[in-house]
């Protein structure tokens, strides 16, 4: 059965019920969290006079500290997961992927952004070359390719989308695995995620416009709502539901 946009919104808001201050403070926690790590790289950086090694260990330090907020956030996904089982999550779930295999999160990121790299960098290059040579063809060129590139980018990353998902779900499923089942699961689903998306445009900008407070409570009922969409493509809403069915036949 595939359920509308307002249908998955609502059970992320049910699901969400009695748990809004777990999931905002693991967000919180998560941010002060990688926030303590860079900030001191940060400051060596712009007090020392922005040398190049200076440079090179600021940015060693933003991907270690990327690597560090993924599988964070995949722990609050494991958490938020456990609010739509009608299970009781700890915040301690939020660091459990650093020993659940990492590196399958590592490496499925590093794939994603190898290919969504691969879709623009054509036509930026091509852009750039028209403008250091003030090529009008290059550029026009150069500008076509890259919302070609923008378009498959989208597209890439909606084939992709569960991926992380069924990562935290299967904990023996290596990277490429969970990249191929997701392209799988997207076959058809890609329209109603994008329209998904879509929908919280609305909500985002509330969001931004509150100097980002909002997006404490806006981002965990984002990720509920993907987390219902994925688990109505696998199915598993149905089977959720149906022992509720049967008793109320038999009522």
């Amino acid at each position: 059965m595939e359920r509308t946009s307002a249908e998955l919104k609502r059970l992320a808001r049910e699901k969400l019920t009695g748990h809004w201050g777990l999931v905002i403070g693991a967000t919180l926690l998560s941010g002060l969290i990688t926030s303590a790590i860079l900030i001191p790289f940060y400051c060596l950086f712009l007090f020392s006079g922005m040398g190049m090694v200076q440079f090179v260990t600021y940015m060693l330090a933003v991907l270690f500290v990327s690597i560090i907020a993924m599988l964070m956030r995949c722990g609050i996904t494991r958490m938020m997961l456990g609010f739509a089982r009608k299970r009781d999550p700890e915040l301690s779930m939020m660091f459990g992927e650093f020993t659940r295999r990492p590196d399958r999160y590592i490496l499925a990121s590093l794939v994603i952004f190898g290919i969504e790299l691969l879709c623009i960098l054509p036509g930026s290059i091509c852009w750039s070359v028209g403008m250091v040579q003030g090529a009008v063809l290059a550029n026009v060129i150069g500008f076509v390719l890259y919302l070609v590139g923008i378009v498959v980018l989208i597209l890439v990353s909606l084939h992709f989308a569960l991926a992380y998902f069924l990562l935290v779900d299967n904990t023996q499923m290596g990277a490429l695995e969970a990249l191929r089942e997701s392209r799988s699961l997207m076959d058809g689903n890609k329209g109603r995620l994008f329209y998904l998306y879509l929908s919280f445009i609305g909500w985002s900008l509330l969001g931004m416009c509150s100097c980002g407070l909002g997006m404490l409570w806006i981002t965990p009922y984002i990720s509920q709502t993907l987390i219902s969409f994925y688990l109505d493509v696998t199915g598993e809403l149905d089977r959720m539901e149906k022992p509720e069915s049967c008793a109320e036949f038999f009522e």
